[in-house]
């Protein structure tokens, strides 16, 4: 095999220095100088500095950087390089990695784009707004791209998967290694129903408290323009808000409740300039994207044999939580996991007092 550009950008990738030192080497050096240069004993290493250059000159090695491309198709994880980035990617002011992970449709890179985030304790009004504005995005085209967070995130990846729409999740973490342990499983489904999961970390990478917001950046580069659903004055959305202004993206807010301490940050946003996320019609017009529906078809859902057995008894009006237990013939707990997976997908809706009825 030919050893070229995409192994330079993965040795680069894997060596363990930071993007912002990679990309400041590149203005410098071509790839394939950095390569050709580390280990020459003629070079001034002051130009890559210290730890960077001993990094790069450990992981230099044409046989090692074989055999971790060989582990990746072990693990099913491929690789696209800054070379092959879309043009919104490598704006220098995204800081982009210099190698993405992924699984999935790795072409949503280049499709329409729109960011949604928010906070993880997000109110009722918060979490039906994040699912209203991803479903009737994605019912026009949008990809919708976050960050597989509870929250915000999830009701936002989860409504594009019930309106059969395609959404990116990026990573805080390897590929291998998805935090929450609890959204695994959608991190799957995305990828099975023909979404992206990208990360610029490598396998068995364990998120940090460093990882999540640095790789908010990379949420906003992908996207034409970021939408703030709810978030409080310390929310990390409004880290990935900053990114957005920063890379030159549109920015959106959803208007919130004036009283809630989790719509301050939002509001925030709002008061400072940010567009308001009213709905998905006037989101296309701003980012200049399609707003026409690409199917008016009802999305088939696939129910088990329990969330059917709600579902019909739902389909008689509104019903109590208790009723339910009685008629469904399920105990409490296992009808309360049902009852919050249905209203994930967007089935039903849970009104106050323990009421419930379909979405």
């Amino acid at each position: 095999m030919e050893f070229g550009l995409q192994h330079i950008y993965y040795w680069l990738g894997i060596s363990g220095i930071t993007s912002r030192r990679a990309n400041i080497l590149l203005e410098k050096f071509s790839p394939y100088e950095l390569w050709e240069k580390t280990g020459n004993s003629l070079i001034d290493r002051s130009a890559f500095g210290e730890k960077a250059y001993d990094a790069l000159l450990r992981f230099r090695s044409e046989e090692f950087i074989f055999r971790s491309m060989d582990k990746l198709d072990s693990l099913g994880i491929s690789f696209i390089t800054y070379d092959e980035f879309p043009e919104k990617m490598q704006q220098r002011e995204t800081d982009p990695p210099v190698m993405l992970y992924y699984r999935g449709d790795v072409s949503l890179l280049k499709s329409d784009c729109a960011a949604i985030v928010g906070t993880r304790a997000c109110s009722p009004y918060g979490k039906d707004a994040a699912k209203r504005l991803a479903n009737d995005l994605s019912e026009r085209g949008v990809t919708i791209v976050s960050g597989l967070a509870t929250g915000i995130d999830t009701y936002a990846h989860r409504a594009v998967l019930a309106a059969g729409g395609k959404t990116i999740a990026v990573l805080g973490s390897g590929l291998d290694c998805i935090s929450p342990l609890s959204n695994s499983e959608l991190g799957r489904e995305i990828i099975d129903k023909g979404g992206l999961v990208v990360s610029e970390y490598a396998p068995r990478t364990v998120a940090t408290k460093y990882t999540f917001p640095e790789r908010n950046r990379i949420i906003s580069a992908i996207s034409s323009g970021v939408i703030v659903v709810e978030a409080g004055l310390k929310s990390g959305a409004l880290i990935t808000a900053d990114f957005a202004l920063e890379q030159n993206r549109t920015l959106f807010a959803v208007p919130g409740n004036i009283t809630s301490i989790k719509s301050v940050g939002s509001n925030r946003l709002l008061y400072e300039g940010a567009v308001p996320a009213l709905t998905a019609d006037d989101i296309c017009e701003t980012l200049g994207f399609s707003s026409r529906k690409i199917s008016e078809k009802p999305i088939a859902i696939q129910l088990d044999i329990f969330e059917q057995k709600i579902y019909n008894i739902l389909r008689s009006g509104e019903t109590s939580f208790d009723e339910l237990v009685v008629k469904a013939e399920l105990i409490p707990p296992k009808l309360s996991a049902m009852l919050s997976a249905m209203e994930i997908k967007g089935l039903i809706v849970k009104k106050q007092s323990n009421i419930f009825c379909l979405a």
